[in-house]
């Protein structure tokens, strides 16, 4: 029995491992369309700008700051085990970076191309997603921190969700606005992403899910 559940536990992290991929690299290939990036990403992005970081690292650097308004928010609920989410989200950005590296080359040069280019990695993040609900792990400070604000406002963390990445994006906004002098990073591609990836989270589980989680149990 320990042995099987050892397997599984196994098999698990491997998924979250791949979601990471996916969901870095649809996250790169979405900004690289030059359409805006994705609204979770908005923040990081304009850091990265502003400091001159890459978005890899603005997404490493923002998220740490996510991990530790989980303990506040939390309180005794706090576990050291939430630490974890600090190596998760650094393998996560250097997806994102090798990822904008990967798709550098891609940048479209019309308008339908950039849009497709969008879809493309919406598709590709939502499969990531999917992936990273399904392996029932772990999550990356961003969900953490949305899931600590359901936990202490005692709220459904979908509404929380909507509400966190609306105020991402004002927040990148603002920041663009004040410290680059620009709105940067924010166009029809972050309002594609926004819409559109939750329709293709819930197509993939209607399609995957159920045989990942079938999976687990061989």
């Amino acid at each position: 029995m320990n042995a099987s559940r050892t397997k599984e536990r196994c098999k698990r992290w491997i998924v979250f491992f791949f979601s990471l991929f996916f969901m870095g690299n649809g996250i790169a290939m979405v900004t690289n369309a030059q359409l805006g990036t994705t609204p979770i990403s908005s923040v990081p992005y304009v850091v990265g700008k502003i400091f001159g970081f890459s978005m890899g690292t603005g997404t490493f650097t923002v998220n740490i700051l996510m991990l530790l308004a989980q303990i506040p928010l939390l309180g005794k609920a706090f576990r050291l085990r939430q630490f974890l989410q600090l190596p998760c989200v650094f393998v996560f950005s250097i997806f994102i970076d090798i990822g904008m590296w990967i798709t550098h080359s891609l940048i479209p040069e019309t308008w339908p191309m950039c849009i497709f280019m969008t879809l493309v990695g919406c598709l590709i993040m939502a499969f990531g997603i999917m992936l990273e609900i399904t392996s029932s792990t772990m999550v990356i400070p961003g969900e953490g921190f949305v899931l600590a604000l359901a936990y202490r406002f005692k709220l459904p963390f979908s509404n929380l969700k909507v509400i966190n990445d609306v105020s991402l994006v004002i927040l990148a906004a603002l920041l663009g606005w004040f410290c680059l002098g620009k709105i940067d990073g924010l166009r029809e591609g972050t309002v594609i992403a926004a819409f559109l990836t939750g329709v293709f989270i819930r197509f993939f589980s209607r399609c995957f899910r159920m045989k990942i989680e079938r999976w687990f149990k061989r």
